[in-house]
């Protein structure tokens, strides 16, 4: 009848699949230009017909939730006097969503002031029955393992990381895998950023569902989570056998708890316990459910678990920051231990008996003194981490883990051998051995194939790096700070069949072999293999290499045999090089940060990589040359540190008006001429303030402003350069003791300002101060920097004022002349700018100014691993510099940082 007929049909609140097919089986149903709109809460329904066109309802906006409930409330669309921080907290619970809205300001309409309080109150404990009765009709649709995951997550997980959601709910027998999507089709639950979110509504919905099992008798409900009704099972033996879940999560204040010896003999159901904040009293236990699965208890008072407890199903065991002694482990099922700051744990027991045993942590356990051999021998041990354990001086000997992934021993200063290596393991990414007294790697692990982090910073004994370091392909950061012993790098030139190592000799940089300076381990047939055939002397994936500190740096890793084609941060710190050669640039294609921080030795840089961003040689005293320098050659640099390096020629570096992108540090008493505006100071003084005046300043037409400050150090340093606003950035630099003055030179590009106001300001005011008194200010110096070259950017600009020693309270009205020193004005050079020609990223303004270290951060298989290079040095304190943008009535300008 209607397929000749042009419809609206519209199918609201779909919840079964049959209704579609019903009313609406195909799209030939219904005539030409037809429209069907369905609206339901499972989304897989749709999916199921074959809808094509499908739209996700958001939420209102902060906005429109106000004025909707207020129209219900209050009748109008804003609230009444007094009551306005009310309608912030109800909008915010109901989470804009549009029913609740709706019910709770029809609920309050006409209360008094009390009676919204108390109201307030009672939503959080029980949710409004008309909402509660609405929203629950998706729970009762739900099957019974997606209703019991949806309960666990609105009483224990919502807001947690989703794969741990997963593992839990598996753990449980509640088919994660099946029930997570089904929950989310149903839009009862959401993911962001990796995280699982429930509304607020929807969590409290969940909750009363296991309110309503028993409304009076808490104790013989499925889960707790109140405190107070916790507080009372666990201090009053009440807990009876439906409980299956408790989390312990206190408030502060008021977080201890007498636990009782018998509180967990009648709950035999039990499989879920944890504590997330709570302070026990009690140091037994008679018992435990042989049902648990999950016990996550730090800080727990127990010495040993309850003799009885067999753990047959104990999944996950956590206890960090515990008084537990060493116990049995004979939990066939446990895949999880983690007994981490337990400082009455002086072993770690026989394990054989935990065959599908995962993770293993053990950190900071510091009267940890043997870990037994079985560990070794775990055959599922992905997970093997035991830092910090500083007594540590018996682990495995022998490590047949085929599915190890992770292995740090960082900060075991005890340990001083490596493991022997009696299988393949392929999956081992991260190696840590950071601070431990092991001198040598064992030639076994060879047998490691997939390792992307080694991480080997104060290794002061380590002698011997493997030659099977070169097979290692798929290697990234490669971090041995601070090992002064070491005498290889595992890349010898082979020669007859023997092997020696090339060593940077002289300022010609000449390689040469040498048998005498360093004895080194035959390499194997397979590092000979491939020493032999110099493409392979490759490492594709290498991305970090630092060498700071470390004999490594003796080495010639520029010469012929090496290449890091990927490594983009090289860190040479405190090493005794003389020369950085040419080679660097085809050995190091791709590096943006090179660190030499301190090398007294070095000589010349003869040439840089094209893709540098980063140059720090500050405290190379012996410095005396450097590549030219320039934009058109190296158009990513932006940061130049040369501090203390007093032999430096700056004719091929110094910074000109044509440049506005490196920042600069380097000793030296002028500001540059090229400069517009500058002031010398006849006495020493902590602060300057300089203010342009005259035609419109645009923003349109300026790419940049130019810093200049010649200083010198009184004490600890700490500058400020203001111009005045609403918003700032800051940028750090450090410097320590400096025997004469340095230039501090950086750029603020108008990118990165916003206008607030007109588009033209009359005048600036910068402001450059040193706080605590810690910096003179011989010289500042500030230039704008334009677009183009044209009759308005040729003027020199009138009527500029700087005052030297003006705090920053005195600072007035802007239109207001200050008196001071004269100043000496410069005629400013103007250039065309053309900034499609520069390759630039985004993102080189809102660095630090003179990156000491880099922080980087990397996925491995299963764990993220953040590293710091935290190494302490020579200078220690800090340049901070704070720009802020503004002019007088003017045009407002803010500072976007990262």
């Amino acid at each position: 009848m209607l397929g000749s007929k042009k419809v609206l049909l519209i199918l609201d609140d779909v919840d079964h699949l049959t209704q579609l097919e019903t009313l609406a089986g195909a799209c030939d149903w219904f005539g030409e230009g037809s429209r069907i709109i369905i609206t339901t809460r499972d989304q897989h329904l749709l999916t199921t017909h074959g809808v094509v066109s499908t739209y996700k309802m958001t939420r209102l906006d902060q906005n429109d939730a106000f004025q909707l409930f207020c129209w219900h409330a209050f009748k109008r669309d804003k609230p009444s006097n007094g009551y306005g921080e009310f309608v912030e907290q109800i909008v915010n619970y109901a989470g804009s969503l549009p029913l609740a809205l709706v019910v709770l300001g029809s609920d309050l309409y006409g209360r008094s002031e009390s009676e919204w309080i108390s109201a307030m109150d009672e939503y959080k404990q029980i949710p409004h029955e008309d909402i509660q009765k609405i929203l629950q009709t998706s729970y009762d649709r739900l099957r019974e393992n997606e209703k019991n995951a949806f309960r666990d997550i609105a009483c224990f997980f919502d807001g947690e990381q989703l794969d741990d959601v997963i593992n839990m709910l598996d753990i449980f027998g509640f088919s994660p895998n099946f029930s997570i999507p089904r929950l989310k089709e149903k839009c009862l639950i959401s993911e962001f950023d990796g995280r699982l979110q429930m509304h607020n509504l929807l969590r409290d919905m969940g909750r009363e569902v296991v309110r309503q099992e028993s409304p009076k008798i808490p104790e013989v409900r499925s889960r707790l989570f109140i405190p107070a009704e916790v507080r009372d099972v666990l201090e009053n033996d009440t807990g009876g056998v439906n409980v299956e879940a408790i989390l312990v999560d206190l408030p502060k204040g008021d977080d201890i708890i007498h636990l009782s010896p018998k509180a967990f003999e009648n709950m035999r159901r039990l499989r879920f316990f944890r504590v997330c904040n709570a302070q026990f009293v009690g140091d037994q236990l008679e018992s435990l459910p042989d049902e648990i699965r999950v016990i996550d208890w730090p800080k727990c008072p127990l010495q040993y678990l309850p003799p009885k407890f067999r753990g047959n199903k104990l999944v996950i065991l956590r206890m960090p920051d515990s008084l537990i002694r060493p116990i049995r482990f004979e939990f066939k099922n446990l895949t999880i231990m983690d007994f981490s700051d337990c400082q009455l744990l002086t072993e770690c027991p026989d394990i054989s008996s935990c065959p599908n045993l995962k993770e293993m942590h053990l950190n900071y356990c510091r009267n940890l003194v043997e870990v037994h051999d079985s560990v070794g021998f775990c055959a599922k041990l992905s997970e093997l981490s035991l830092d910090e354990c500083s007594n540590l001086k018996s682990f495995s000997k022998r490590l047949q883990l085929r599915s190890l992934r992770f292995l740090s021993l960082r900060g075991c200063s005890s340990i001083q051998n490596f493991p022997e290596i009696e299988c393949q393991i392929q999956y081992l990414r991260v190696i840590d051995l950071k601070g431990t007294a092991i001198e040598e790697l064992p030639s076994s692990i060879e047998h490691v194939t997939g390792l992307v982090h080694l991480i080997l910073k104060d290794c002061v004994n380590l002698k011997h790096l493997p030659s099977c370091l070169l097979q290692w392909k798929s290697l990234r950061w490669l971090v041995h700070d601070d090992c002064p012993n070491i005498v290889n790098f595992g890349m010898e030139a082979v020669h007859n069949g023997q092997s020696s190592p090339y060593i940077v000799s002289t300022r010609e940089n000449e390689a040469s072999s040498s048998t005498e300076l360093f004895t080194m381990a035959p390499p194997t047939k397979s590092a000979i293999s491939l020493l032999q055939d110099s493409s392979s002397l490759r490492f594709p994936l290498l991305y970090q290499l630092d060498l700071a500190n470390s004999g490594l740096t003796k080495s010639n890793f520029f010469g012929p045999f090496h290449c890091f084609p990927n490594v983009e941060h090289l860190d040479l710190s405190h090493s005794d090089i003389i020369s950085i050669p040419a080679s660097i640039k085809s050995t190091f294609v791709r590096l943006r940060n090179l660190i030499l921080n301190d090398c007294k030795k070095l000589q010349e840089i003869i040439e840089f990589p094209t893709n540098l961003e980063v140059v720090d040689v500050g405290g190379c005293i012996s410095l005396e040359s450097l590549p030219e320098i320039s934009e058109v050659i190296f158009p990513r640099l932006y940061s130049i540190d040369l501090f203390r390096c007093y032999k430096v020629n700056m004719g091929n570096c110094m910074p000109n008006p044509l440049w506005n992108r490196a920042s600069m540090i380097f000793p030296g008493n002028n500001i540059p001429d090229w400069f517009s505006y500058c002031k010398e100071s006849t006495s020493k003084s902590h602060c300057c303030q300089l203010e342009i005046k005259g035609p419109p300043l645009c923003l349109d037409d300026i790419i940049g402003i130019a810093f200049c400050a010649v200083i010198e150090t009184v004490s600890t340093t700490l500058i400020w350069v203001e111009m005045p606003g609403e918003e700032d950035v800051s940028q750090e630099v450090h410097l320590g003791k400096m025997d004469s003055d340095h230039v501090c030179l950086w750029y603020l590009p108008t990118e990165y300002l916003t206008r607030r106001a007109s588009e033209e300001a009359d005048h600036l005011r910068i402001i450059f101060e040193s706080t605590p008194n810690s910096v003179n200010f011989k010289r500042c110096g500030v230039h704008l920097l334009y677009k183009q070259h044209d009759e308005q950017n040729a003027k020199d600009h009138e009527n500029v004022d700087v005052h030297l020693d003006a705090p920053i309270k005195d600072i007035g009205n802007f239109a207001n002349p200050i008196d001071g020193s004269p100043l000496s004005k410069r005629r400013r050079i103007d250039h065309d700018y053309d900034d499609d020609d520069h390759d630039i990223e985004s993102n080189l303004y809102s660095q630090v100014l003179f990156p000491r270290h880099k922080l980087v951060e990397t996925e491995s298989v299963e764990k993220k691993i953040t590293f710091y290079d935290n190494r302490k040095f020579t200078r220690t304190s800090h340049i901070l510099r704070r720009l802020r943008v503004a002019a007088n009535k003017s045009a407002s300008f803010v500072l976007f940082s990262r």
